[in-house]
């Protein structure tokens, strides 16, 4: 999943629990912190992930602008 841009803790940190996560990059394009959206497997399938996934990268980069400087961000995504 490295490849990919995510991890996903299925059950291994919490039983019942599923954790997809995707990083918050900085202009370098290493990982300054993460963002996980953590919940029972029900709504987190495997039909729901790649769209849970598209929602939580857009908002892993609205948190670059609010968590680093504008000399640490990566270049807007057009």
């Amino acid at each position: 999943m490295r490849t990919e841009a995510y991890a996903l803790n299925d059950g291994e940190s919490a039983h019942g629990v599923r954790t997809p996560a995707v990083p918050v990059l900085d202009g370098a394009g290493h990982a300054r912190f993460a963002l996980a959206v953590r919940a029972t497997p029900s709504p987190i399938t495997a039909e729901r992930t790649e769209g849970l996934l598209a929602e939580a990268r857009s908002c892993a980069r609205a948190l670059e602008v609010l968590l680093l400087s504008p000399a640490e961000r990566r270049p807007p995504t057009r």
